[in-house]
């Protein structure tokens, strides 16, 4: 797998990746000029640098020092911030096999595996009546980006997030300065089933 800087080289260099990397998983690298990090910071005092964004007010961040990996954190668009891998490849190699994560982290009923589980049934059919072609689309991401896709990608992400300290809050000034919440919802699948 290839160093956080190199993934984000490549990204860069290689639009018809990256294109397809913000429009599957949101995981945008060309339009982060758009966005701010500026006044994002945790409460440890950890460094957070923005390397992306989601198209709907999300950033992504590496955190801590600089070094061939970073942890990656999400800081959604309402409230949610969090842990979503241990590396910027291997947060995209769970995006990419999941790449309802978003969703999933809304619908697990309070971060309950077994609630993620039971909604990334039903996620992913609807997704791949969405994405006929899912699985060229995972596998062209998979190659172009030299990633390796978790045994158990929905374990992986609900690991990733349970690492996220709660005592290390996520702030950003340009929304008061208020802690922000975990990227786990409460909702659970039934919500969308109606």
């Amino acid at each position: 797998m290839l160093d956080d800087a190199s993934l984000l080289r490549r990204m860069a260099a290689t639009p018809s990746i990256s294109g397809v990397l913000r429009q599957l998983v949101y995981f945008d690298v060309e339009d982060i000029a758009s966005v701010t990090g500026s006044g994002a910071r945790l409460s440890s005092g950890a460094s957070l640098h923005l390397i992306a964004c989601d198209g709907a007010a999300g950033r992504f961040f590496s955190v801590g020092a600089e070094a061939p990996t970073q942890r990656v954190m999400y800081a959604d668009s309402e409230g949610g911030a969090g842990m979503v891998g241990s590396s910027l490849g291997s947060s995209l190699a769970t995006m990419v096999a999941l790449p309802n994560w978003r969703d999933l982290l809304g619908f697990s009923g309070g971060g309950d595996l077994d609630q993620m589980r039971r909604a990334q049934a039903w996620l992913e059919d609807d997704m791949r009546r969405g994405c006929p072609d899912l699985d060229q689309v995972q596998a062209t991401l998979v190659g172009g980006l030299e990633l390796n896709l978790p045994d158990d990608p929905v374990l992986t992400l609900w690991e990733s997030v349970h690492t996220t300290d709660p005592t290390d809050f996520f702030t950003d000034d340009q929304d008061g300065g208020l802690p922000w919440g975990s990227l786990f919802g409460e909702w659970t699948i039934e919500r969308l089933m109606r």
